[in-house]
């Protein structure tokens, strides 16, 4: 999400470019990006305030065959803990009074400027599930790509790899202009949104602060007679938001699959249906997140009848394009001009 300038957001001169015989005439909503995987995510409460903690199975009881009569030791299951931790994200809506005032239709424009800022803020989310990092700044929580990175060149499907990632696959491209495929097994036990452990709030919250005064320069945030302030109808966005892995086999990346629709490989498919029968576990629907270009590259596979369906056989009833029975949800959020990472 950008940040503008006070002197580059809503003006007069622009905003009265959308009145016409006295009647607010609505933008057209060109920004506006398809990103499933939010409406897909089970979002729970955390187990704390800013972080959620849990256990991995990492070895099952095992059973001992004995002679009759004979004694046996007790066997023990072991675990590996890890903590996930929640970001704070926030946006502010400014409208100066004398701007909202010389609306005709005063509640729609302001309602028009909210959408606009709930829109940006779910993409901002959204992108910050897949790409989003915590290396650089603490208060960010780690997104898939980070966790999911480096393709193993060996077995994939090996989750005690030393060099690589494990359940990331190689397609084989390279340079700067390659995507990925996200395979994706929602639940509770496997990929979840936390909140808060004591915020009832779920999603985004929206609050109305009313009229309040606004400095009319960058360094001024405070009420002063030597400075010059205005009246601003000011709205305040929060999402208190974070992203948990709890099985590492919930997700699966097919990697470095080359952009250009003359470069693309079917061959993928290989790595798509090996990913399917030995990553995932349980019969969990498993959802396919994609660029809109590998979407229009399958949808040219369908037609050539290349092991993609199209058809209405899923459970939101609308036609959907599906490899065997993985549904495919086109995200605008994902990249197709990752730099390629070699496998190791």
């Amino acid at each position: 999400m950008s940040e503008l300038g006070l002197d580059t957001r809503y003006n007069l001169i622009d905003n009265l470019k959308l009145v016409q015989d006295g009647k607010f005439v609505p933008w057209a909503e060109t920004l506006t990006e398809d990103n499933p995987f939010l409406f897909d995510l089970a979002i729970m409460p955390a187990t704390g305030i800013l972080s959620d903690q849990g256990s991995r199975e990492t070895s099952l009881p095992t059973p001992q065959i004995v002679n009759v009569g004979a004694g046996h030791e007790s066997s023990t299951v072991r675990w590996d803990t890890f903590k996930e931790n929640i970001s704070i994200f926030v946006d502010r809506a400014d409208i100066p009074k004398h701007v909202l005032d010389l609306q005709p239709d005063k509640l729609a424009f302001r309602a028009k400027v909210e959408d606009r800022h709930m829109e940006g803020f779910g993409q901002g989310v959204t992108n910050h599930m897949f790409y989003g990092t915590s290396v650089a700044t603490p208060e960010k929580f780690d997104g898939l790509d980070v966790r999911y990175k480096t393709p193993d060149a060996s077995d994939p499907t090996d989750p005690d790899s030393a060099s690589a990632d494990a359940f990331v696959f190689d397609a084989g491209g390279t340079g700067d202009d390659t995507m990925s495929m996200w395979l994706v097994q929602h639940g509770l036990d496997k990929i979840k949104g936390i909140t808060p452990i004591n915020d009832p709030m779920m999603g985004i919250e929206k609050t109305d602060s009313g009229l309040v005064y606004q400095g009319t320069d960058s360094t001024y945030t405070k009420v002063d007679a030597s400075r010059k302030s205005r009246q601003t109808w000011r709205t305040e966005f929060e999402w208190k938001i974070g992203l948990s892995v709890v099985d590492m086999r919930a997700v699966a990346r097919i990697r470095n699959i080359e952009t250009g629709l003359d470069n693309l490989d079917p061959d993928f498919l290989h790595l798509v249906f090996q990913a399917e029968d030995e990553v995932f576990k349980g019969g969990g629907q498993i959802f396919a997140y994609v660029p809109k270009r590998m979407l229009t590259f399958l949808h040219i596979m369908a037609e050539a009848k290349q092991n993609v369906v199209y058809d209405t056989n899923n459970i939101y009833g609308i036609p959907l394009f599906r490899i065997g029975a993985i549904l495919l949800r086109p995200t605008d959020a994902l990249k197709r001009t990752e730099d390629a990472v070699a496998a190791v």
